[in-house]
């Protein structure tokens, strides 16, 4: 009787324990397709990596970083200035270096001047133009499309360790329910039993 009581929710504890954890290990394994008489075996990530980084990548480019907000986020007044900076750096620099050597230093200086001048007065609305020119064509640019790229590139054993780190707690939590489930139904097992 009491082997019943005490055998029958362990049994069930352990079955619910080892299937939980054979589940979770077959989301990543077999990574390579198994053919077990009319079946074929490969885990559910090895399976459908490519799938699952497109699903990523629509994820990235509709819900967490649509470009149109990206493209908010990027046009900043900081942002603005340092661009406009660097390319009057620039300018000048190839301007006072392509001017031919019997131009007066003076006169270098002052053309300079007048197109760093004008630089800065034309940036900051070039800026905005081109931002909104890029916006307007959707599909220029995918960070989604970036993602899927680099997911797609992971060997399965990475994915495994991401989904692991990411995951591994309730990846534990969802072994151990499974013990708790199957304890439980041996109890009512064992209660039917004796009845």
């Amino acid at each position: 009787m009491l082997a019943r009581w005490v055998l029958i929710p362990l049994i069930g504890a352990f079955i619910g324990w080892l299937t939980n954890v054979i589940a979770i290990r077959m989301l990543f394994r077999p990574r390579r397709p198994v053919k077990i008489l009319f079946w074929t075996l490969q885990g559910l990530i090895p399976k459908r990596q490519a799938e699952i980084a497109a699903n990523i990548a629509g994820v990235v480019d509709k819900d967490l970083l649509p470009w149109q907000e990206v493209l908010e986020q990027l046009h900043t007044p900081a942002l603005e200035d340092r661009l406009t900076t660097m390319v009057v750096e620039v300018a000048r620099r190839r301007l006072l270096e392509r001017l031919p050597s019997f131009i007066p230093p003076g006169l270098k200086e002052a053309a300079g001047r007048s197109i760093e001048e004008t630089l800065r007065r034309e940036m900051p609305s070039a800026i905005r133009e081109l931002l909104a020119e890029i916006g307007r064509a959707p599909g220029v640019f995918s960070l989604g499309g970036v993602v899927a790229a680099k997911f797609n590139k992971l060997n399965l054993q990475q994915v495994e360790e991401i989904v692991v780190e990411v995951a591994g707690r309730e990846l534990r939590y969802i072994e151990w329910l499974g013990g708790l489930l199957g304890f439980l139904i041996g109890l009512i097992q064992a209660l039917l039993a004796g009845w």
